[in-house]
């Protein structure tokens, strides 16, 4: 097997854009008015929520760490829309100030038990996961209420009738994402995931560091939940363990190791694309939403199988090269020997 094939084997992005390349082919043979730019926008509405919440994520297990604090965020961030504005500009854009505010709360509280208090991550997530879920129940008990018209359909629209907002979003998470990869805070994150140990002795701040990450997390889950508000105009307390799934779901299509240390957040974009793509590929094809989950699970399967080929091809490449400068080395050193024999033959 050539080098270049086991490059890309190695990466979960190549993988996951195979896979989205493939359904995608499907999709667009499926049925007649893919290619339209109407078509092009709702999917690109329908994935952003995904996008953004599985951007936070990834930062997060990259570090090490686990956050099942997700579907809470969102959900209190679209009830916090729901009900803390009417139909005017100035009280859709305070409620969207209060909702990503109270992401960004809830990052730094899981920031501080992680980070600073030591708590276990899935434990600590899971616990802020319980909190924002019972308010967010306190705040609307029951489903319904509406949104002002910049958030829906405003969010779902285009700006200047040519760019999506959607796109927006998705592209400054994409952006984000290269920023932080190449900033000395993205090598931090890293190296957190890979040894916390070795990050440790090395000097890195690991307690600032978590920090950062589940508070920008935080951020990036209630900016989900804005954007998911765009989708539903509407509020809905109970509507987290779906999403939530999803955004796991993303996560792992898109190649990331669950344990830290390897990944990507343009995996996870990508991941999300995928279960987009196959959601409106189902519907294309006249699949009942009742077998969508089933596909979605199989598809899940599939690609933390593919994850396992990913990180084999990896290991292997990685020892081929650590292997071959030794056995340069082994054949100068033959080679030097032989000349030596014949030079005392002569």
């Amino acid at each position: 097997m050539s080098t270049a094939i086991k490059r890309a084997l190695s990466n979960g992005s190549v993988l996951a854009f195979a896979i989205l390349t493939i359904m995608y082919v499907v999709y667009v043979y499926s049925s007649i008015d893919v290619l339209t730019v109407n078509n092009a926008t709702d999917l690109l509405n329908n994935v952003a929520p995904l996008v953004v919440a599985a951007t936070g994520l990834t930062l997060v297990i990259i570090s090490g760490g686990f956050d099942l604090s997700i579907g809470g965020v969102v959900v209190l961030s679209n009830v916090i829309l729901v009900t803390q504005s009417d139909t005017t500009l100035q009280s859709g854009l305070l409620a969207v100030v209060i909702a990503l505010a109270a992401g960004l709360a809830v990052g730094a509280i899981n920031g501080v038990l992680v980070a600073y208090l030591r708590v276990q991550s899935i434990a600590a997530t899971l616990g802020t996961f319980i909190m924002c879920s019972g308010i967010a129940l306190v705040i609307m008990p029951s489903p319904g209420g509406s949104v002002p018209n910049f958030i829906a359909p405003g969010l779902n629209s285009a700006l200047g009738g040519v760019l999506p907002v959607s796109l927006v979003v998705i592209g400054a998470c994409l952006i984000g994402w290269l920023v932080i990869r190449r900033s000395r805070f993205g090598v931090y994150i890293y190296a957190l995931g890979s040894d916390e140990r070795s990050a440790v002795q090395s000097g890195i701040p690991v307690a600032g560091t978590k920090f950062k990450v589940y508070l920008g997390a935080g951020f990036l889950y209630a900016l989900a939940g804005v954007m998911l508000t765009a989708q539903t105009a509407s509020g809905d307390a109970n509507a987290s363990a779906l999403f939530m799934v999803l955004v796991f779901a993303a996560v792992a299509i898109g190649g990331t190791r669950f344990g830290g240390g390897r990944g990507s957040a343009v995996g996870s974009i990508i991941g999300a694309g995928v279960l987009g793509v196959l959601q409106k590929m189902l519907f294309a094809l006249g699949v009942s939403t009742f077998y969508t989950g089933i596909v979605q699970g199989a598809v899940l399967i599939l690609a933390v199988i593919l994850g396992h080929v990913s990180q084999f091809a990896a290991e292997r490449l990685k020892e081929e090269e650590t292997a071959q400068p030794s056995d340069e080395s082994t054949s100068s050193e033959a080679k030097i020997s032989s000349e030596g024999v014949l030079s005392d033959q002569d």
